[in-house]
């Protein structure tokens, strides 16, 4: 079938790559000229690995017309700021998909809603499915074997995508709990910059391991506020993917968290990444959901703190450690 992307960013290409590879058609809308120049002369994206080489199967265009004409299945791929005005510009070509996929990690951050809602609500009567996990494009590209979930609460989408996306390296999982899928996975960002504060500090594996758990918890706190099945978040867009996120040398929000740990400014952290770290915008929306919710996150909080507050990281740590004794819940 044809499956287009629209965004040409690492993880769309690594999945398209992939995807390619099972004999799918791939297209591949990129709004920059010069993104697409490179693309088409060197067949290779800078923030992948060297030895991986876009196939001529993948092409990329800055038509976005002539990039969903004719797709079963249109994936968006954009950062999470700027999807609500492409979904518009994609509703106003009126294109005839079977299913509609976000791979994009995040909230709406004017309206605070999940991004599929925002998909749903701007293209309604085609089902929408969230495909999350722990995938680490690089990974992906070079062909590590890789499990991602597909939820939707549309049972035969989801199956749908599982199937379509399952081959090589990836195995694709289905669910049920579109909710929990999508706040885990949108989440886990902003956890795994506070990760990243702590390696640059240099925090050992104890405290690593306490934050990781604890921003779990917090997390399904808020899951639970908005009816997740608490068990998603021990599943593979929940703790799997914020393991991926926490640890991984290509992750861009551990990457924005070691800076500032390290002692760059934020707006020097955010200004020297390539691409976009989802967390640093998620941030605000989490912790506007926890105060509507009445839902504690200090782990949140003091991430929102340090990069825009001008809190200083081992401040937040002092914090953290001062809050008063609890019980585990």
């Amino acid at each position: 079938m044809k499956i287009a992307f629209v965004g040409a960013g690492r993880w769309a290409l690594a999945l398209g790559i992939r995807l390619a590879a099972n004999g799918h058609e791939v297209s591949l809308w990129e709004f920059s000229q010069a993104s697409i120049d490179r693309l088409t002369v060197t067949r290779h994206h800078p923030d992948l690995p060297g030895n991986v080489e876009v196939p001529e199967a993948v092409t990329v265009t800055n038509d976005l017309g002539k990039a969903v004409a004719g797709a079963q299945t249109i994936v968006f791929a954009v950062p999470s700021d700027t999807l609500a005005g492409v979904v518009q510009q994609v509703r106003a070509l009126k294109p005839k998909p079977q299913a509609l996929v976000t791979v994009t990690k995040g909230i709406e951050p004017k309206t605070l809603k999940r991004l599929s809602v925002t998909i749903s609500d701007a293209m309604p009567g085609l089902p929408v499915v969230v495909l999350a996990g722990p995938g680490i494009p690089c990974d992906v590209a070079l062909g590590d074997p890789t499990s991602l979930v597909a939820a939707s609460v549309n049972d035969n989408a989801a199956a749908a995508v599982r199937d379509t996306f399952t081959g090589g390296n990836l195995r694709v999982y289905s669910h049920g709990d579109v909710v929990g899928v999508e706040l885990g996975a949108a989440l886990k960002n902003v956890i795994a910059i506070a990760a990243g504060v702590a390696d640059g500090i240099g925090l050992g594996i104890n405290a690593k391991a306490a934050l990781l758990t604890r921003g779990l918890a917090e997390i399904t706190r808020l899951g639970l506020a908005f009816n997740a099945n608490p068990m998603t978040f021990a599943g593979l867009s929940g703790m799997g993917d914020l393991i991926v996120t926490a640890f991984s040398d290509h992750s861009r929000n551990h990457t924005l968290g070691v800076a500032i740990g390290r002692g760059q400014t934020p707006d020097a952290a955010l200004a020297s990444q390539v691409g976009v770290a989802e967390g640093a915008t998620t941030v605000r929306s989490a912790r506007a959901l926890a105060g509507s919710q009445r839902v504690e996150m200090p782990i949140t909080e003091e991430v929102y703190r340090m990069l825009y507050e001008d809190v200083s990281p081992r401040d937040s740590m002092a914090r953290l450690l001062h809050r008063s004794p609890r019980q585990e819940i």
